[in-house]
């Protein structure tokens, strides 16, 4: 499966012990064959070509003032593995995935991707996607902001930790 953006749930320990390049290894990057086991088992979410309008229609309404709302998709701290490597992928604290679970939870995902139909259809047109913004596209956003609230549910009920990584 080829998919651009990628979340994967560790122990929370192991975003404390293992090195960035270790952390980085941990996510199934493109056309892994690791991927599809490790969906099945609720261990990895990835998404393709929505996690930008995701991230928008979480921040970008006014509605939640919620730092939380910035956690998702493009939150946790950057573990960087040093000069020259590839960037490594930010990490969301067990807490952290706590509270982006919880924002999840008590938003009306679909109220917001509606809201925010204008700004994500510029944004869409801005990165080029292949077709315009429409209700397809909406749906397919609210779609995945519906699977990452489930897995970000799963994470926090497990005590979580959660990498996030963009494919290049």
């Amino acid at each position: 499966m080829s998919v651009d953006h990628f979340w994967r749930r560790v122990p929370g320990p192991a975003a404390d012990t293992c090195p960035p390049t270790e952390l980085g290894a941990l996510v199934p990057g493109r056309q892994d064959v690791r991927y599809d086991q490790l969906a099945a088992a609720g261990l990895v979410l990835g998404v393709r070509s929505t996690a930008r309008l995701m991230e928008l229609a979480l921040t970008e309404n006014g509605l939640h003032p919620d730092p939380a709302a910035r956690l998702p998709v493009y939150g946790g701290e950057r573990r960087e593995p040093g000069v020259g490597a590839p960037p490594g992928p930010f990490v969301l604290r067990p807490e952290q995935v706590a509270a982006a679970a919880a924002f999840l939870r008590d938003s009306a995902l679909g109220e917001l991707v509606r809201q925010q139909h204008p700004l994500l259809a510029r944004t869409a047109a801005h990165l080029g996607y292949p077709t315009p913004w429409s209700e397809d596209w909406a749906a397919r956003v609210v779609a995945d902001l519906r699977e990452l609230r489930d897995f970000f549910a799963g994470a926090a009920t497990a005590g979580d930790a959660v990498l996030v990584m963009e494919s290049a």
